[in-house]
């Protein structure tokens, strides 16, 4: 086919009732020799309309990444022809340097499998092209080889420094290349130069990000390098630039450039310039604490010097330049930069940070539990220019002296303003700063004795302020309080009744996930305080559970768990109602019938910290065979559901919620899970087979004559163990486990396990033949065929007598019995 035609079938794909039949033909032209080089030729098909071509650069990247490489487990699927390949290999460059932005992505992936498996071998010729593009006077030519070499970096990035080598050559020549385009587009303001700056900056950083190639940099060429950050880091944005709104403005490569200017430094000076690195690294510490800690820090200064003066800079900046500062302050010659600005810094640029503002007041209103999720995102704390100063503060009040004192007299200056006149958002930025360095305070002989007094005057009142975000704060500081040796019980007391009675009856959700927290950690270390919680658990883990069904929150599974094991008598006679909740609440959270949602992987969290407290409420109400027998039917339902539907997030917590359910008795209810239990090893189970292993042991041991009236039971539980024993990839861990069952097995179905027994006894045997880098392993295999003997010594000798040794022929009996003597001492039963 000729690339016209093949572009009629992807034109014919964006027509609905033609779609079906066109990706047909499609599939059925994959095997062709030539289709794939076709597939390119339609990409870059200038002739053909944007989408067909957008189309066909998304076909040809799922083909690439999908038949490139031969699969091990599976030779017979089609790969790529080698001719095609060689072509592939030929022209995507030159593609990526001609192709638009919205096509060169979907290349720049194809590109990335490729050099995945071919590179250095059979396309170490890249490197040559790369370097051809990179010299062309072009700068169209340059962005397009930058991409290309930047993806030949990141193939590298991880690697070892020994395993780097093959990257390490080439970018010995290029790196004084790459150097010398940036410095020379520094003046210029166009869009395309700050694209190919940005490019090489990534490029740097991804060279240095796990290992820093000391071989490639003199002392002179790194200082050119340093020099560069820090010019595009202080040189002006252009006027237009920041006539955008602030969403566009960090978008811009301008931007862009700064900030992984700003990455570049923070990594550089965070893993191998700083005061604490590795050995191979403490000379260029050294040297690097020498030529740069003043000039980094006076620029970085002067950036902060910006944000006071209310000049905007973009969100990811102003985080790594939080970063690099909050590293500094261990530093001594940066410190003592930055010893005089440090309350300056504090208190009039990190300050109005850690305030409430009038972003989080319109997400608050508008969208609380949007509000909740960007608060708890562990990911955003690594993006956060709030999160970064935050550490700013802890470090510098922990690490130097002559900080905390005027940083605690600014705070009290605030909070002791006459009620008309404190703005509450203050108040709130101020308690942020309180709670920040709560552990440094109650370290310190001077504010040790004064928490209680803080707390009381200033944190209780907020418990019932009208603003909600000052009883979130209360609830905040509480927590960060929590280990505070009380000397005055009524206050706790009525802290923990404050903090309760925020989770259970304000109207803000927020407060309730705030207070939740609060009172896990305030109840974990104030054991004095549990009296005051004793006779309202039932309403405070009925509105934990409402709120983690509202907000799907993971963080407060904790807190629900932490009042389950705390209370769990008081808990023991709702365990059926509560049972219940978290059955459904587990149930809405995996929606087993919805495909996927953008949250997945923050529901799943959710719902292993429910099933984890489900764990322990279990463990509460074991011995209380009435509950138990009516709380298995919701508990073995959802079980069943997770294992019905494959939902592997979850497989370790049901299966431990299985054996917990058969630990003393099986009911006929448990009984129908059996079967499940075995399809779901065959499915998708062999990497959880270890997890298993209790409730597969309870279903043989508990109820031996109801596992024996199915004699299809003793074959699933062969069958499961043979699998694993026989399967390489599986491990000697698992392997024995599998042995262990077994042999309980043999030992509990004495009178009936007897035909089983020869294929037991050689399955064993023969796993003892290969290769075993475990003892236990071996003792463990060697354990079954004691266990069969001591079941039926005259017909396994018999056996064993049949049985012989690959390659020698030699019989196994003889073998057996010295391994044994061998291994006499590992042998436990």
């Amino acid at each position: 086919m000729d690339y016209q035609q093949v572009g009629g079938l992807f034109r014919a794909t964006l027509v609905p009732h033609l779609q079906q039949a066109a990706e047909q033909q499609l599939q059925a032209h994959l095997e062709a020799e030539k289709f794939i080089p076709c597939l390119l030729q339609v990409v870059m098909g200038a002739d053909l309309d944007m989408p067909v071509r957008q189309s066909g650069s998304i076909y040809l990247k799922n083909t690439i990444m999908k038949y490139w490489k031969a699969q091990e487990e599976d030779e017979k699927r089609f790969t790529v022809a080698n001719s095609d390949k060689e072509l592939m290999r030929e022209n995507i460059v030159e593609a990526i340097i001609q192709a638009p932005d919205i096509i060169r992505s979907q290349l720049v992936l194809c590109l990335k499998h490729m050099l995945r498996s071919d590179f250095p071998n059979p396309w170490s010729s890249i490197v040559d092209k790369i370097n051809v593009y990179l010299n062309r006077d072009e700068k169209e030519c340059w962005l397009g080889a930058l991409f290309v070499l930047y993806q030949l970096v990141k193939k590298y990035e991880f690697k070892k420094a020994e395993d780097r080598a093959i990257i390490d050559r080439p970018m010995q020549h290029f790196l004084p290349l790459l150097h010398t385009r940036c410095r020379s587009l520094v003046p210029d303001a166009s869009f395309m130069s700050a694209v190919i700056q940005k490019q090489i900056l990534k490029t740097f950083f991804s060279l240095v990000q796990f290992t820093f190639p000391l071989h490639l940099f003199s002392n002179a060429n790194f200082i050119s390098w340093v020099d560069l950050f820090l010019t595009i880091l202080q040189r002006e944005i252009p006027q237009e630039v920041n006539k955008m709104d602030e969403d566009s403005r960090s978008g811009s490569p301008w931007w862009k450039c700064k900030k992984w200017a700003m990455q570049c430094l923070c990594r550089i000076f965070e893993r191998y310039g700083s005061h604490v690195v590795e050995k191979q690294y403490k000379k260029f510490a050294e040297f690097y604490s020498k030529t740069f800690a003043v000039p980094v820090m006076e620029a970085l200064l002067r950036l902060m010097e910006q944000q006071r003066l209310g000049v905007w800079i973009a969100p990811r900046v102003l985080q790594q330049t939080f970063s690099y500062i909050g590293k500094a302050i261990g530093s001594a010659p940066s410190w003592k930069l930055l010893k005089p600005h440090i309350q300056v810094l504090i208190q009039e640029i990190i300050f109005p940070l850690m305030c409430h503002n009038d972003e989080d007041e319109s997400l608050w209103t508008d969208d609380p539990y949007e509000y909740i999720r960007i608060k708890y995102d562990v990911y955003e704390e690594f993006v956060s220019p709030v999160s970064a100063a935050v550490i700013v503060v802890h470090q510098a009040a922990k690490k130097r002296k002559d900080v905390l004192k005027p940083l605690m007299g600014f705070c009290q200056a605030i909070l002791t303003q006459s009620p008309g006149q404190i703005d509450p958002r203050k108040k709130d930025g101020v308690l942020h700063i309180i709670g920040t360095v709560a552990d440094v305070l109650m370290e310190k002989s001077m504010y040790c004795n004064q928490i209680e007094g803080l707390l009381e005057v200033f944190v209780l009142p907020e418990f019932q302020s009208p603003y909600g975000f000052l009883r979130s704060r209360a609830c905040w500081v509480a927590h960060y309080f929590s280990k505070v040796e009380f000397t005055n019980a009524e206050l706790l007391a009525r802290l923990l009744n404050a903090t309760r009675v925020c989770l259970t009856q304000d109207k803000d959700i927020p407060v309730k996930v705030e207070a939740a927290i609060a009172l896990q950690f305030l109840l974990e270390h104030q054991e004095s305080g549990h009296d005051f919680i004793e006779s309202h658990v039932t309403d405070v883990v009925r509105a934990i559970l409402d709120v983690i069904r509202e907000t799907e929150n993971d963080d407060l599974t904790g807190s629900l768990e932490q009042i389950i094991r705390l209370f769990s008598i008081q808990v023991t006679p709702y365990a059926t109602d509560l049972t219940r909740q978290l059955c459904q609440t587990c149930f809405q959270l995996l929606d087993v019938n919805n495909d996927t949602t953008d949250d997945d992987a923050c529901k799943s969290m959710t719902a292993i910290g429910l099933l984890s407290s489900l764990q322990t409420l279990l463990v509460a109400v074991q011995n209380n065979p009435h509950i138990m027998e009516i709380i298995e039917q919701d508990c073995g339902n959802l079980c069943a559901v997770i294992l019905q539907h494959g939902v592997l997030d979850v497989y370790e917590e049901a299966f431990v919620i299985l054996s917990q359910l058969t630990l003393n008795s099986i009911s006929p209810f448990m009984w129908q899970l059996f079967p499940l239990l075995y399809q779901c090893f065959c499915d998708d189970g062999f990497d959880y087979f270890v997890d298993m292993v209790p409730a597969v042991h309870n279903f043989i041991t508990i109820d031996p004559p109801a596992f024996l009236s199915n004699p299809a039971n003793m074959q699933t539980v062969y069958d499961m163990c043979t699998k694993i024993l026989e399967n390489e990839n599986c491990g000697e861990d698992a392997q024995s486990h599998a042995c262990k069952v077994l042999e309980v097995m043999v030992l509990q179905c004495k009178d009936t396990v007897s035909q089983l027994l020869p294929r037991i006894i050689k399955t064993v045997l023969e796993r003892v033949t290969k290769t075993v880098k475990m003892k236990l392993c071996r003792s463990m295999c060697l354990q079954v065929v004691i266990a069969a003997l001591y079941v039926n010594p005259i017909g396994v000798i018999e056996v064993l007598e049949k049985l012989t040794m690959p390659p020698t022929g030699e019989p196994v009996c003889s073998q057996f019995f010295s391994q044994w003597f061998k291994q006499a001492d590992c042998v436990r039963g």
